[in-house]
Order: structure tokens, then sequence, then C-alpha cells
């Protein structure tokens, strides 16, 4: 069978689709704050150019109301913001959303729905390390937690 480079090529967004809904990782640590408990939070490991990474993680509630998740900053990246994947007419679509309500129970910021996108990176981020991440809550106030870069074991 002859391959031709042009039955070879992958489109930017097709390696950007893999790689934000690649495999999962080996759980990580549990961050607290109030009734809120962040856990297993990781992120890929991006290629020596990128500029952008994503986090993904679970928040669990157990208090009786719900919080919102207002505000994430971290140093390894120019900016940080929220945003939601949705398929739209058999097309992936991703737009950045103000915030994430954190109802009583588990919301889980995972690949293919709402996840955490890092702009700007000030480095690749590399298997194995780890790098923080602060989160504001409306009413758990500040946590900073720590992000384990890797991919499934």
């Amino acid at each position: 069978m002859i391959l031709s480079v042009r039955n070879l090529r992958v489109s930017a967004a097709a390696v950007l689709v893999l790689w934000l809904f690649g495999p999962t990782p080996a759980p990580a640590a549990e961050f607290r704050a109030g009734k809120l408990t962040v856990a297993e939070p990781w992120s890929p490991p991006t290629p020596p150019v990128a500029a952008v990474g994503v986090v993904y993680l679970s928040i669990s509630n157990s208090g009786p109301s719900a919080d919102r998740l207002v505000a994430i900053t971290s140093p390894v990246a120019r900016k940080v913001e929220i945003h939601e994947s949705r398929t739209v007419q058999g097309t992936i679509q991703m737009r950045a959303v103000a915030s994430i309500e954190c109802q009583p129970g588990v919301t889980k910021i995972e690949p293919g729905g709402v996840h955490i996108m890092l702009l700007g990176l000030t480095a690749p981020l590399t298997a194995g390390t780890r790098f923080p991440l602060n989160l504001q809550f409306r009413d758990a106030g500040a946590l900073t937690i720590e992000v384990l870069v890797g991919g499934a074991e």
C-alpha cells in the first residue's frame, strides 16, 4: 500500500481535539476549602512549542448549597480561562464561560465538557512535574492546588 503525504495530513484542530480528550491520569491529591474538596487535578503534557494547556479535576461539595468557582490563576500561564466544549452540528466548539456552578455533590471538569484552559504557557508542561493552580470560590474563598502533569498509567 502506498501512502501519500496528502493522505497523512492532520489538521491542528484534530490534534487539539485528540490532546484535549485524551487519556485519563492516575489519581492525585485532594485539596479542601470549606465544604469543597478538589480531587485528582491533572494536565496532559504539552508539546515543546505549545502555547496552551488544559487542566481537569473534580470538585465535591459536601455542603447544603451551591458554591461557584469564579476565578483561576497560575504562574505557568499568562491567563487561565474556564471553557465549555459542545458538539454543534457535528463540530466540537469551545467557548469561555465566566464561572462554574458547584452544586452539592460532584462537579466534573473533564475532557469533552467543562475544562480549564491555560493560555500563554511560560514553559511546556512536562510529564511527571507539578504546578500550582489558584482557585477562587465565591463562598469557600481561595484555594491553591497542585496539578500533576501526566497521562494514563
